[in-house]
């Protein structure tokens, strides 16, 4: 009786961790689209480039250590990663304000659950001076 019940946790504990571990990146069903904005002013923040880095909620040393970008259109705001598995990514944006004539950047850490793993997310991605 001891015996199995300890076997009973043993495989309750080994399914929690298979299906709560959660590694970034691609190979996921997953879709993240991110929307890029101007805090200066509250407008869409158009023609930016999107980075995103797989497995961390803090940004790499250097843009080109970032898993992958993509660069929106001249007249939009928004980029889609799809494929993408559950876990912590960090996203990050630049841009330049023609209106006020400066360079617009920022970023954040996204985190994509298990329970959104089949689904389409949202993440805003916050730019400023």
């Amino acid at each position: 009786m001891k015996l199995k019940l300890i076997f009973i946790f043993l495989l309750a504990g080994l399914v929690i961790i298979l299906y709560s571990c959660c590694k970034a990146g691609t190979g996921g069903n997953a879709t993240i689209v991110c929307h890029v904005t101007n805090v200066n002013n509250g407008a869409n923040a158009n023609n930016t480039t999107v980075y995103i880095y797989y497995g961390s909620s803090k940004p790499p040393a250097t843009l080109d250590k970032f898993d992958a970008h993509k660069k929106t259109d001249v007249n939009g705001n928004t980029v889609t990663f799809t494929g993408m598995k559950c876990g912590t990514y960090y996203l990050y944006a630049i841009g330049y304000d023609s209106v006020a004539t400066l360079p617009l950047k920022g970023g954040g850490p996204y985190s994509l659950l298990h329970s959104n793993r089949n689904k389409t997310e949202s993440a805003t991605i916050s730019v400023s001076y």
